[in-house]
């Protein structure tokens, strides 16, 4: 069986890439992968490590060469493949041209974000794939929500390799301690304007390193600048392995996650197998993760007093970090391998 993956636009930098690396690997020693990239990404590290995937990409960031770059791909499909597909508008592109060639390929959707409080595809699209891999509970919900019966859903999850090294020893300072790892955006998904008030409004000591690329050309630090946090925040830009820094250096006291919108976080799991608890809206995706008081606090979202005050809850280190770690077992990559074998066992993919 051929396995055809098409991404959703990709940095590089992101947790989709990380769970496609692991899925596309494990599944190539069984079947033939191939991996269709829609953009040409910055950082080519979690491509090369891929194994035995044969990987296309575009030549040509413009939107006439993409379209033809995909009508190129579902047009020369044959009936036995498979795509799986992580965009909800690339999925109305094959239902078409399935349409009209009257080929019998299949289409499965595989989308990582949230399908709603979003304005970046319409959720209906979806509706056209002939199954679905939801990476959470609220996912599996939505997509039923759209009217999609629950026998053609599998609840997927995400998988996290079992971390072998020293659990995360909290810092005891006075000081909160919290990390950000993720796309530096100051409004957005991201809403990091949201955290730096809360820290703004923190009337003890607090520090926040963050970790990732900054897209927003400097806005992000000027604001921080602008209110008086420049000594209160460290940005360490995008880094290879932010995980070494941040248990063996920074200790910290919590993981901040401020988004409007996710999928399934994978920040939030890599961050718990160390045990680290997380601090974190209440996004539609974080349910599938959070034990209240056992390994994280949720405030609600536009809420800066709610923040504020979990963060002096997080500050009194009540969690422990082999209960954290212990917490996220059905993660675990073994555990999520058995359930993506058993879907494809199946021949439907469903």
């Amino acid at each position: 069986m051929k396995l055809k993956f098409i991404c959703a636009p990709a940095s590089g930098n992101g947790g989709t890439e990380t769970v496609l690396k692991k899925a596309l690997n494990h599944l190539s020693k069984k079947y033939q992968v191939e991996l269709y990239l829609t953009t040409i990404p910055v950082n080519r590290l979690w491509l090369d490590q891929m194994k035995n995937v044969k990987i296309h990409e575009p030549h040509s960031e413009s939107k006439p060469y993409k379209l033809f770059y995909l009508l190129r791909i579902f047009l020369t499909a044959r009936n036995s493949d498979r795509f799986i597909i992580l965009g909800a508008n690339t999925i109305n592109l094959a239902s078409k041209i399935r349409k009209i060639t009257k080929k019998k390929y299949m289409i499965t959707s595989w989308i990582h974000y949230s399908l709603i409080n979003q304005n970046m595809f319409n959720p209906n699209n979806i509706t056209l794939a002939d199954n679905h891999w939801a990476i959470s509970t609220p996912i599996k919900k939505q997509l039923m929500d759209l009217g999609i019966n629950e026998n053609k859903i599998s609840l997927i999850f995400n998988p996290v390799d079992q971390y072998a090294g020293d659990l995360n020893t909290p810092d005891t300072s006075d000081t909160l301690r919290l990390v950000y790892v993720g796309k530096i955006m100051l409004d957005g998904q991201k809403n990091l304007r949201e955290l730096f008030q809360g820290i703004k409004n923190y009337s003890h000591p607090v520090h926040l390193d963050l970790f990732g690329a900054d897209s927003s050309n400097g806005e992000v630090q000027d604001y921080v600048n602008s209110i008086g946090l420049n000594s209160h925040c460290t940005f360490h830009g995008w880094t290879k392995n932010p995980w070494k820094i941040i248990v063996e250096e920074i200790h910290p006291n919590a993981l901040v996650l401020t988004s409007k919108y996710e999928g399934l976080p994978m920040v939030m799991i890599e961050a718990m197998s160390r045990g680290i608890p997380c601090l974190v809206a209440d996004f539609s995706g974080y349910e599938d993760i959070i034990k209240k008081q056992v390994n994280g606090l949720v405030y609600l979202s536009n809420n800066t007093k709610d923040l504020v005050q979990k963060m002096y809850i997080a500050n009194e280190n009540k969690f422990k970090n082999e209960t954290i770690a212990n917490s996220i077992s059905k993660f675990n990559s073994k555990n999520y391998y058995l359930r993506l074998d058993q879907i494809l066992e199946k021949r439907t993919l469903c």
